[in-house]
């Protein structure tokens, strides 16, 4: 299942962890599909460097990210009672699928989520200061255009809303 926020910007998905470290982002019908030639592992024949690892190779799961964040690692219990969530440890049979159990894929969304929300809520921020900037510029050659054909004080402080002096005392420079 993937996850997604912020206008496509964050994508994520609870993958696959092979031996090597890798992250699986794809299925395949003989097991996991990782990025890389590690040679340790059957090519696929449809993407040529992708590897294809069993699924019964599979250690464990990561909760991922477009943007590259990547969350704890959670390790791929052998049993049922060495199941432990709030150590990040799962349990997923070794018949062939290596799916994390719902609990564990819905635990790894809840960190995304947080990682999602937080860095989504900073883009707005930046952008926001951007537009701001932008504004006051903007505001400033209005005003230093005004000056330069002339207009009073007044009629730019009227047009603003503010007071001649107000106007004066934050513009003033543009007079030298």
């Amino acid at each position: 299942m993937q996850w997604q926020i912020g206008g496509g910007r964050h994508e994520g998905k609870a993958c696959a962890v092979v031996p090597d470290g890798r992250l699986s982002y794809d299925l395949g019908g003989l097991g996991v599909l990782v990025q890389g030639i590690s040679g340790q592992y059957p090519r696929d024949t449809e993407k040529r460097d992708h590897e294809v690892v069993s699924d019964d190779d599979v250690i464990g799961w990561r909760a991922s990210c477009r943007c590259g964040w990547a969350g704890k690692f959670w390790t791929r219990a052998s049993t049922k009672s060495e199941e432990n969530l709030d150590n990040y440890t799962a349990f997923a049979p070794f018949l062939g699928f290596a799916t994390p159990p719902l609990s564990a894929e819905d635990a790894m969304k809840v960190e995304w989520l947080r990682h999602a929300e937080t860095s989504t809520a900073v883009e707005e921020l930046l952008a926001a200061q951007k537009a701001l900037l932008a504004s006051k510029s903007r505001l400033d050659n209005a005003v230093a255009k005004c000056r330069a054909i002339g207009l009073p004080w007044s009629t730019v402080a009227s047009s603003l809303g503010i007071t001649r002096q107000s106007a004066h005392a934050k513009w003033k420079r543009m007079d030298q």
